[in-house]
């Protein structure tokens, strides 16, 4: 290949989303899932541009879907668009952070108050299962196993409160807590979780409402700090990196 040769390479990051084409009525939600996925996942940065075009061009789908997509990508605040422009992805700050996990807090206690409350004996059973598993994996040292069936657990008490609206804006919430990178645990997190996660289960299992609240919302409380905590240091990781002084090129 000569050095004057152009070269078109699709972004392996983005690319690597492209889905399977299945039919029309698909398109609008792959192509949704797609972008989500890779924005949740850190592959498309925040402040980061997303064409169009490119975005066509890449997951292999028309216009129409990738403009839908983006439309609902806007609705759940995950992008920003800017008439003329294009649409880039947007950032969260501490203060989105804080307030996100607040929010959390107060739904997922009256998730537990009505799981508490309400749901049949055998789900009660059920997510004491899914505890004990989690506390295996804690105790092999899992995080993939940990965070798989921690995902569960919160699915499984969101259900048990059997609340349509409660499940949409949790659903909400959650979207936008994994863009913190709350998806890895550390040994001493996991021992945490399992803990606070006993507490729940416990008062959920005694329908004890005003307990299985507290516990949840001491829950949230506990991920909100840990959160913080790990956001802060990569962010003093980043200062100290920036600050180092850099090396001159020499030139010969």
């Amino acid at each position: 290949m000569e050095a004057n040769d152009e070269v078109s390479v699709e972004p392996p990051s983005l690319s690597s989303y492209r889905f399977a084409r299945g039919g029309r009525g698909n398109a609008v939600a792959d192509t949704t899932r797609a972008l989500r996925e890779a924005i949740l996942d850190g592959v498309l940065a925040p402040n980061e541009w997303l064409r169009e075009e490119s975005v066509r061009e890449v997951l292999g789908v028309s216009r129409t879907p990738v403009r839908e997509a983006l439309n609902r990508l806007e609705e759940e605040g995950l992008i920003h668009r800017t008439p003329g422009q294009g649409a880039r992805v947007t950032t969260l700050t501490i203060e989105d952070m804080l307030v996100v996990y607040n929010v959390r807090g107060s739904l997922e206690s009256l998730t537990a108050r009505m799981a508490a409350e309400n749901a049949p004996r055998p789900e009660k059973i059920a997510l004491e299962t899914l505890h004990r598993a989690m506390a295996v994996a804690a105790d092999r040292g899992d995080p993939v196993e940990f965070s798989r069936i921690n995902i569960g657990f919160h699915a499984a008490l969101t259900a048990m409160a059997d609340n349509a609206y409660l499940d949409r804006l949790l659903s909400t919430v959650e979207t936008a807590i994994r863009r913190f990178g709350t998806r890895s645990f550390s040994a001493e997190r996991m021992a945490h979780i399992v803990l606070e996660h006993e507490a729940i289960v416990s008062a959920v299992i005694d329908a004890d409402g005003a307990r299985a609240a507290q516990a949840a919302l001491d829950h949230a409380e506990f991920a909100r700090t840990s959160t913080l905590d790990r956001f802060l240091a990569r962010t003093a990781t980043l200062n100290q990196l920036l600050a180092l002084p850099r090396t001159r090129e020499k030139h010969p």
